[in-house]
């Protein structure tokens, strides 16, 4: 087990573990309070390939290649052309099988937010796996009690290889990642429907992103490109706001079960800020409902796309808005 650190981090039988720093600043240092807390209460377990590939969900590991996502964009666009109308929303996707398959396990199955609890028996079989050459701390004899967070260190390492990047950066950003999904763990995840892992996986990849500035921010977006296109809608989530044909139904999804204003006023604060730069009139409510509200707008926007997102898995997902809004996200991010 790493000591001296203010998160349990705790080696399942990796050898690669030994080459990761867990005591540098930085890593803790990007993190916001809310991340921040997140990672004290969460253990970290350290796993090898064989651990990960046990644990990892089936339903996690499909697929879709960004290359036929843009050869389906385009066809989008002709048929929009032709017909001048949207077709189904995500109708034509199909997820890679095959030789691709392996490729994109490596940068997917590199991190896990294991919900929890794990049957002893079944962690007895992930301990059982763990490298001869690297002994199970003594803390990984027993599972964790409650949700925890699993990372390889070997895929670590060998994306940050293929990729040319410092492996502390991929570490950090596959930690903030999985810190992410344990942030937006407010109740069941759709992860069954594609439009469900294309919502989750961009918001986490938003999470993670976000966390980088200058250079290692770029580094970090290279690193997303070579995963799925699940993955990367992080950029464009305020762009498939506007091109939704139900705009408004993402503030209704976020203020369902609302009921005070005032938990929110940091949002408001902000909206008033951004209208206060433009000469716009000061919005009432924190709620942008006024074709005059530019949407495209980074964080703010994307801001709200995680709240309504996380207010929606706590009291019900509007399966159609969130399957129409997956679409328009991969249509952004592979215009």
């Amino acid at each position: 087990m790493k000591r001296n650190l203010p998160a349990w981090i705790v080696d399942m039988g990796s050898p690669a573990s030994q080459h990761l720093d867990f005591s540098r600043e930085k890593l803790w240092a990007r993190m916001d309070s809310l991340m921040g807390r997140k990672a004290v209460e969460l253990p970290v377990y350290l796993v090898n390939p064989r651990q990960m590939d046990l644990l990892y969900p089936p339903e996690r590991l499909k697929f879709l290649d960004p290359e036929m996502v843009r050869n389906w964009v385009r066809w989008q666009g002709e048929r929009r052309r032709e017909v001048g109308e949207e077709e189904d929303p995500l109708r034509g996707l199909e997820e890679v099988g095959g030789e691709r398959y392996g490729k994109y396990r490596e940068v997917v199955a590199v991190g896990l937010y294991l919900k929890g609890p794990t049957s002893q028996w079944e962690w007895q079989r992930i301990l059982s796996l763990a490298d001869p050459s690297r002994p199970p701390d003594g803390a990984a004899q027993h599972p964790p009690a409650g949700p925890a967070i699993l990372l390889c260190p070997e895929r670590i390492l060998d994306w940050a290889s293929r990729a040319g990047v410092n492996p502390h950066l991929v570490l950090d950003k596959v930690y903030y990642h999985e810190l992410g999904h344990a942030l937006m763990d407010t109740g069941p995840t759709p992860y069954g429907e594609l439009w469900g892992r294309i919502v989750e996986e961009s918001l986490a990849n938003w999470v993670a992103f976000q966390r980088f500035k200058g250079r290692e921010a770029r580094w970090v977006q290279k690193l997303i490109a070579e995963q799925p296109a699940e993955y990367q809608g992080y950029a464009h989530l305020g762009e498939a706001l506007i091109a939704h044909p139900q705009l408004e139904r993402i503030f209704r999804e976020f203020l369902r079960h609302l009921r005070h204003i005032w938990p929110f006023w940091r949002e408001w604060v902000e909206w008033w800020e951004w209208a206060q730069r433009r000469g716009l009139p000061i919005p009432i409510l924190p709620i942008p409902l006024g074709a005059a509200w530019d949407l495209s707008e980074g964080n703010v926007s994307s801001r709200w796309v995680y709240r309504a997102w996380t207010e929606a898995k706590r009291n019900g997902v509007d399966g159609e808005f969130w399957r129409s809004y997956a679409h328009h996200l991969l249509l952004e991010a592979f215009a």
